[in-house]
Formats: structure tokens, sequence, C-alpha cells
């Protein structure tokens, strides 16, 4: 084994956890405990440094070395259960096989061309190791920066293979090469003259980063093609929709044309003959037979803030559901949105699920209307859904409106709820209103 000083032991323990904890959690902000990153990992690495020190089988090279990692393993892994984020756990899992693959790439590749460019004694001093680390943090830094466009699509993959059996499948695969590599890395460490091995042990650790991540990026771009092929599909349904009843009102708009011309010329005869009792019963019978139109005020032009066009064809669905209920919907989308796609997306799956449900029996109220209303502060994006209530309504619990004229049930909102998302239901004299509160992804 590479014997180090203590200090240089430390410091190399204290840089590579916290880089190991950062990749962990980068594509997982909604895990993280504290309200920053960096904080936590430097907290966690500090941690583990200071088990690794006092445990007496660091530096045997016996299994029980691995200590300090089953106790950091371990404490995430309790407090993803403890905070019900367990369906999160096999991705979880996957993205920490990668980012270990990937520290251990860069430090044994670094320390191996040091060794050889410096020589053994100088690469294993303190100075030399304040060089390792220094140029580790800069590889890593930009490692972090080149992955910042990865974190939108690797969010979607994450959320879209949460419980299905694709996901254990690849969880199985990189388990089998990580526990492979690790027999590898203890067993080359325990022979003599360990630091000759450190290229064909970084040679095997970058070989397993390189095929993971191509697996993960060809994982990726199947499902951004069988997403992109939904959505096509989905909004070739909405299109149609919006062409059926864009071609219905074109109906009662020629209609009420030619009904409009023998009103005229029906009223005019009357005028003409100065017959003003006709006149005035066929105006009433005119009046009489008026219905209030339910032609679409809204269209998917209307929703240009939005920047999800999943998002606005749903709005405009869920608006065409609500005109067939007699129900009339306003949708306020104040300013641009800026939100993740993960955060407007579950936007849309909260639509769903919550507004069709609701319209019989708003459709009973007076008046028949609700307002869905989008607003972003620079942590929330909120959804206020805003409907009036009878006099009589009382909240049952958290998530019901109880009332004569019917139930308004939302407890779909928090049964689909994700981490760290909020949701309050108030009454008020004469309307009640539903506010959801969904965390926008750090960065």
């Amino acid at each position: 084994m590479i014997a180090v000083s203590t200090l240089s032991f430390a410091l190399a323990d204290l840089s590579m956890v916290y880089w190991f904890i950062y990749f962990q959690y980068y594509w997982f902000s909604e895990l993280v405990v504290f309200k920053h990153l960096s904080l936590f990992c430097f907290l966690v690495a500090i941690g583990y440094t200071t088990v690794d020190l006092v445990n007496p089988f660091t530096f045997s090279g016996a299994l029980l070395g691995a200590l300090p990692v089953i106790l950091l393993l371990g404490l995430e892994f309790f407090l993803i259960g403890i905070r019900q984020q367990t369906e999160y756990l096999p991705a979880f899992i996957e993205v920490s096989i990668l980012a270990y693959l990937l520290v251990e790439f860069v430090d044994l590749m670094v320390l191996a061309l040091m060794i050889w460019l410096t020589g053994l004694i100088f690469a294993t001093s303190l100075w030399g190791t304040l060089v390792e680390l220094v140029i580790n943090n800069v590889i890593f830094a930009l490692a972090a920066s080149g992955l910042w466009l990865t974190r939108a699509p690797m969010e979607n993959l994450i959320q879209s293979m949460l419980g299905r059996s694709t996901e254990y499948l690849f969880l199985g695969f990189m388990s089998a090469l990580a526990t492979v590599y690790i027999l590898f890395e203890y067993s080359l460490q325990s022979l003599e003259n360990s630091a000759q091995y450190l290229f064909f042990l970084g040679g095997i650790a970058g070989t397993l980063v390189i095929g993971l991540s191509l697996s993960t990026y060809m994982l990726m771009q199947t499902h951004l093609q069988a997403q992109h092929m939904q959505l096509q599909a989905q909004q070739q349904a909405f299109r149609e929709q919006y062409a059926t009843e864009l071609n219905r009102q074109m109906g009662v708009v020629r209609k009420f044309q030619h009904d409009y011309q023998n009103m005229l010329l029906g009223l005019g005869g009357y005028l003409d003959d100065h017959d003003y009792e006709g006149f005035r019963q066929l105006y009433i019978d005119i009046r009489s037979g008026w219905q209030t139109s339910d032609a679409a005020d809204l269209t998917v032009e209307d929703l240009e803030n939005v920047p999800s066009a999943g998002l606005r064809l749903q709005l405009y669905h869920n608006y065409l559901l609500a005109q067939r209920a007699g129900v009339q919907l306003f949708v306020q989308v104040p300013e641009p949105l800026t939100a993740t796609v993960t955060t407007i997306k579950k936007i849309g799956q909260l639509v769903d699920v919550t507004l069709p449900p609701l319209l019989p029996v708003l459709s009973r109220q007076q008046p028949a209307l609700v307002t869905f209303e989008l607003r972003e502060t620079a942590k929330q994006l909120r959804w206020l859904l805003t409907f009036p209530i009878p006099k009589d309504a009382r909240l049952d619990g958290h998530s019901r409106v109880t009332a004569s004229q019917g139930t308004l049930d939302f407890s779909y909102v928090h049964k689909n709820l994700p981490a760290k998302a909020t949701a309050t239901l108030q009454l008020k004299l004469h309307w009640g209103q539903l506010m959801v509160a969904l965390p926008k992804s750090e960065g």
C-alpha cells in the first residue's frame, strides 16, 4: 500500500468525500437535507474523515477499514427512508456508483501521473498531496460545470424510471460492475509496489465510467424519444379536439348569421307595418330563445406565457372539459415561467388528477366558475385554484370541502405531491382556494 502522513490522508479524505457527496446529490436536490448543497457536502465530509481517522482498521487493509463507507451510506439511506423518499433509492444508488467511479478515476490518474513525473517520495509528501488535491478539485469543478446541461434531462429520466423494471435491471448491472472493481482495488492495493498498478486500476475505473455514462446516455435518449413521441400523440389529440371545437363554433356562427338575417327582416317588417305589438312579441320570442353561449373564449395562443407545450395543451384540454360541464375556467399566467421541466410536468399531472373530478360539483355552484392561476417566486412555483362555495361549506380535514351541493375532494393532490411540496386548502365567506407550492430545483 502507498503510505502517507495522517495529515495528507485527512486532507485527501476530506476533498474526495466532498466531491463524492456533491456528485451523489447533483441530480437529487429534493434529497438534500440542508438548504445549501455545498454546506451539506462539507459537513458530511468532515464527519466521514473523523470516523475514518479514529477507525483502528483504516490503515490495516482489513475489510473493517470500509466501516466509514458503511456508516455513510447507512446514514444516507436512513435519511431517505425517514423522509419517505424511498422511491428514489435505486436511482440514488446508481448515481452513487457513478460518482464513486468518477472520483476514483480522477484521483488515481492524477496520483499515478505525479508519481511518474516527480517520484513516489514527493507524491506521497504533504506538498505532493496539496498539489494533487488542487488538480483534482479543478478537474471536479470542470466536470460539475460540464454536467450542468444534463440536469433537466437526468431529472426527467429519473422521474420516468421510478418503480420500473428497467431501473432495477440497470441497478443490478451497475452494482455487479462496482463490486468487481472494488475487489480489484482492494486486491491491488494489498500488493507490494502497488503504485505500479495505479494506471491499470485507473484505466479500469475510467472504462467503467465511460461505459456506464454511455449506457445512461442511451437510456436518456431512448426516454427522450419516447417522451417526444408521446407528446406528439398528445398534441395531435388535443389539436383534433381543438379543431372539432372550432368547427362547432363556426357552425354556431353560420347558423347565427342566418337567424340574424331572418330576425332583422321580421323586425323590419313589423316596423314597416307599424305593428308594434307584433314587433314586441317577436322580440320576446327571440329573447326567450337565447341561450348562454358555450363557445370557447380561450385559445392555446393565450397561454404563451407557459413554456411547456404539453402543459399548454393540458390546460386547454381541461378548459374545454370545463366548458362542456358548464363551468367557466379562467386561466391566469401573469408572467413567463422559468421553472424546470420536472416542475412544469408535475403541475400538469396535478391539473389532470384534480380538475376533471371537481367539474360536476362546480357546475352546481353559483356562479359556476373556477380560476386557475400560476405564480412564480425565486424558489417556488405556486398553483392557485379558486372556486365559489355555498354558505354551508365546511372543511373536512385537510383535503375535502363538504356542502349540501356536493363534496370537493382534493385528496388526489396530496397523494401526488413530490417531496418538499405543500398543499393548503382554505375557505373564506364565498370562496375557497387550494394553493400548491412546488419547490423549484436548485440551480
